[in-house]
């Protein structure tokens, strides 16, 4: 193997604060912060990305922010010759991520970019253009010597990148999202090259970037969130980073190469983020930037991959283990065998646990769906919080060769009439075709219901 001109850890999407049907993951978070101490110990990279999505929400519980914190700190006292570059994704607050060198007891070798950084022109500072300045980062030995290039990339909204259409003479410029975005990579390259300062120099220049490249690989959890989140049009061709010697991307949280070779490349999430990702190898990327590059690659040197696989601090129970329904011995078999494991663990290291199940008349063992739904409650109600954390329980009715959704559904409990919530989600998958309501409208409708229903007491009292 060869030795590399530069060693980089590749990260993206550590979500913090991110809870899971409002349970809580510190102990996993503090897992990934052991398995990433351990890996720069070990592989003793030069540099440090983090490519987007460093928080879940834009106003990130303070112990997320601590957390980031301490953990940043950490590296540096133990590696302070680690250069360390982050940038904003989607999820992120762009003033959150801007102001996280506050957290910093040392700020050399680190750069943040939240926001896009713009200069504007013109009387009336309507016309502007990306400050190609504020996204480069050298990379430097501790004697001056120029190792790499990184172009600090933050996450482009369309909004702000079809703004950017305006040159410099204020005459509108007509283009899409992808042309935009390639232009202002490509604008970076050419920034780069004008710099008298990198004249004469071949290092590697490394993009960071945090969106959806069309040619990506999703799962059943990111298959929607390309065109929900991001929005179809604002998918980018690998094109965008010709010229570039590494890409490293974040938003998608399988780990994958794009197009051929190794050269733009997904490191994906440290840790699943639900229940859709407990299949996949979570971890970070070690990559090495070495002498020789591939020619079907486009690139100038050759890329070098390890993934560092991480083990879990908590296990994910999805009963079936593929997607669909479970059927009545498969899914009273999996109960029954963890009967055994209650009360080993602490409430916050259960494993998640989500239940699928599917009632068939023609081939069960109860007379009707509410017997089975009976015996499912008492079973999962000895073992929740005991056992496993339970995050979804649905039984479905088998009609002929199909699983029934809402309409067919027979009322199962009493908590299902009386739950707003409950009923709310069940409509949700109605005219949704089956996809779960999302966290955030989940939780935001249980506030709107607990608001209400305090101030129903409230005029109720007040009438007395």
């Amino acid at each position: 193997m060869k030795d590399p001109i530069i060693r980089i850890l590749h990260t993206s999407d550590w979500h913090l604060g991110k809870r899971l049907h409002e349970f809580d993951r510190s102990i996993e978070y503090r897992k990934f912060k052991e398995n990433l101490l351990l890996t720069i110990e070990k592989e003793k990279p030069h540099l440090l990305l983090v490519a987007g999505d460093v928080f879940d929400t834009i106003n990130p519980p303070l112990e997320a922010e601590k957390f980031l914190g301490t953990t940043l700190n950490e590296i540096r006292r133990r590696h302070p010759g680690l250069h360390i570059v982050i940038t904003c994704g989607n999820h992120d607050s762009a003033r959150k991520i801007d102001s996280v060198s506050a957290y910093m007891e040392c700020c050399d070798r680190l750069m943040i970019v939240g926001e896009l950084p713009v200069v504007y022109y013109g009387e009336n500072s309507s016309v502007c253009d990306v400050n190609y300045e504020k996204l480069i980062y050298p990379v430097r030995t501790d004697d001056g010597r120029l190792m790499a290039l990184v172009v600090a990339m933050p996450f482009l909204s369309t909004t702000r990148v079809l703004n950017l259409g305006v040159n410099r003479s204020g005459e509108d410029s007509e283009t899409d999202y992808e042309s935009g975005v390639r232009n202002i990579y490509q604008g970076c390259l050419d920034f780069i090259r004008s710099r008298e300062e990198f004249k004469g120099t071949d290092v590697p220049v490394i993009a960071m970037g945090h969106f959806f490249v069309k040619s990506s690989t999703l799962s059943e959890s990111e298959d929607e969130k390309a065109t929900d989140m991001i929005g179809g049009e604002q998918g980018i061709g690998v094109s965008v980073f010709d010229g570039y010697d590494y890409a490293a991307l974040g938003h998608i949280h399988l780990r994958q190469n794009i197009g051929v070779g190794r050269r733009i490349r997904y490191s994906g999430s440290p840790l699943p983020i639900n229940f859709g990702e407990c299949g996949y190898r979570n971890g970070v990327d070690i990559v090495d930037v070495v002498s020789g590059g591939s020619p079907e690659d486009g690139g100038r040197y050759g890329i070098e991959v390890v993934s560092h696989v991480y083990e879990r601090a908590v296990d994910f129970i999805r009963i079936p283990a593929r997607r669909g329904t479970a059927g009545e011995e498969e899914v009273l078999q999996t109960l029954n065998s963890m009967q055994s494991l209650a009360g080993e663990k602490s409430v916050n290291e259960l494993p998640f646990c989500s239940i699928f199940a599917e009632y068939d008349q023609d081939n069960s063992g109860f007379d009707c769906i509410r017997s089975y739904r009976e015996v499912l409650d008492k079973k999962i109600g000895e073992l929740s919080g005991k056992a496993f954390r339970l995050c979804d329980f649905k039984l479905t009715r088998k009609e002929g060769d199909s699983v029934s959704g809402f309409r067919q559904q027979d009322v199962q409990s009493l908590e299902d009439i009386s739950s707003p919530i409950v009923l709310a989600s069940r409509m949700y998958e109605e005219v949704h075709k089956g996809k779960e309501m999302p966290e955030d409208l989940v939780k935001l409708l249980s506030e709107i219901i607990e608001e209400a229903e305090n101030g129903k007491d409230d005029c109720g009292g007040k009438s007395a």
